[in-house]
Parts: structure tokens; sequence; C-alpha cells
């Protein structure tokens, strides 16, 4: 009789655990959905050929990983009521955990206790954030040494180097683009734009070369055909100060 109440609880979490998966399974269909779409991509459209990271992975396999845990716990308690409780006991730990790792309490997230809606953008925006310091890095760097950033196209592209036309994350028709590096002149604003295509980094500078802004068209997504400018995901979104642009801002002081 004692062990009624156990099974009874056991049930009631295997089945909290399923509902918690079917509810993030969207995130699995999102996961295939940008396969087919990867693999069956047209001509004009720019794909992120590395979107599956290790975050991605675990989206994608959130709701079957849960959904088979809670199952499992079901079919054990039927043999093993004493592994079941231990596993019950696990479980109670590591599913708040899993959905607390990648907090989605935002206005663009799935729900309060899951994933972020779709998180199939983030290697490209990891990609990308790497690319823009270093290149922010390069012209720091040109501007310490000099008392003030470039202010023509020739002295950015001089200040930069190769550095600017390094590998992208982006492929169109199977060819892998370079990113690329584009002189503005915005009074030190964050350049935001209808971009021709993906990986260009535009550079915003003031008149007086004190202060200046880097940011970078994309996707959003793992595949498009609308290249637009990338914004800042969850990990990197509080950094910025323009509404989640994935941007970076440097400015030099009077010593």
């Amino acid at each position: 009789m004692k062990i009624d109440w156990r099974k009874r609880a056991a049930v009631a979490i295997g089945a909290l655990l399923s509902l918690v998966a079917i509810w993030q399974s969207d995130e699995t269909w999102s996961a295939l959905k940008c396969w087919w779409g990867i693999r069956h991509a047209a001509p004009n459209e720019y794909v992120v050929h590395n979107w599956a990271t290790l975050y991605t992975w675990a989206s994608a396999l959130f709701a079957p990983g849960w959904l088979f845990v809670g199952v499992g716990t079901l079919f054990l308690l039927r043999r093993r009521p004493v592994s079941a409780l231990i596993a019950i006991i696990a479980l109670l730990i590591l599913a708040p955990i899993s959905c607390a790792s990648a907090p989605s309490l935002y206005r663009e997230a799935g729900g309060p206790v899951g994933l972020e809606e779709l998180p199939f953008a983030d290697a490209e925006r990891g990609t990308d954030l790497k690319h823009l310091m270093r290149v922010d890095e390069q012209i720091k760097r040109w501007g310490d040494d000099r008392g003030e950033f470039p202010k023509s196209s020739d002295s950015l592209r001089a200040a930069v180097g190769a550095l600017a036309y390094e590998s992208s994350p982006y492929e169109q028709a199977g060819k892998e683009i370079a990113f690329n590096l584009e002189f503005e002149t915005d009074d030190g604003r964050p350049y935001s734009t209808e971009p021709r295509r993906p990986g260009v980094v535009y550079y915003s500078v003031d008149q007086t070369g004190t202060q200046f802004v880097l940011t970078i068209s994309g996707l959003n997504a793992p595949i498009d055909n609308h290249p637009s400018m990338v914004r800042a995901g969850a990990f990197v979104g509080g950094k910025q100060p323009w509404g989640g642009l994935l941007a970076t801002e440097e400015r030099l002081y009077d010593r």
C-alpha cells in the first residue's frame, strides 16, 4: 500500500514531463524544416551552412529527449519501483534546470518554461559577432596609434586589411560568401539599411573621427533570400544599446 502514492507521483511527473516535451515540439519541427530548407535551397537563397551548433541541437532534441525520459520513467516504474523513485528525484532537479538553461522570458520567446522560440540563428549571430569584434579591435588599434579613427574608405581598408574579407557563415548556390566592409559617414550612429547581401560590415564614423559604430547584415535565420540587419540574440542583446541590433561602438576620449 505504501508504494501506491509513489506510483501515482511517478505517473503524474512522467505525464508532466511529456506535456512539457509536447509543448516544445515546435523546436524539433523547426530544426527539421531548417535542415530540409538548406538541403533544398534555391539558387537565389542565402543559407548559413554551420547553423547546427550545440545550442541548436539542444533545442531540437529537447522535446524528444524529455518525451523519452517521461515515458521511460513510467515503464521503469512497473519493474523497478525503487529505481523509478530515484529517477523521479533526479528529474525534479534536471527538468527545471534544462528549461532555465536558455530562458525565454521575453517577448519574442516561446513561453516561460522553454527554450528560445527560434534559436537556429545562433550560429550566424555567434560568427558575425566574432568577426565584428575582430574588426572593432583592428580599428581601435588604428585609432589609438593615430589619435583618430579612419575617416575615409581607403584609411578604413588600411586599418582592417584582409580581415575584412575573411570567410563568413553564408553561402549562395553552394558557394561561400566572404565578409565585406563598407564605409559610411553617418555621424557615428548605427547604420541600418536594406542590405544587398549578408555578411557586410558597415562602418559609421563621425566627422571628427572620435567615434564609430559597426553594424552587420545577415539573415537572422538559417535560410532566406531577403538579407537584413542582424539582430542580437539572448546572449548579447543586453549589451547593445540599439534595440537588439548586433553592433559595437567605440569612442576616443581626450587625454
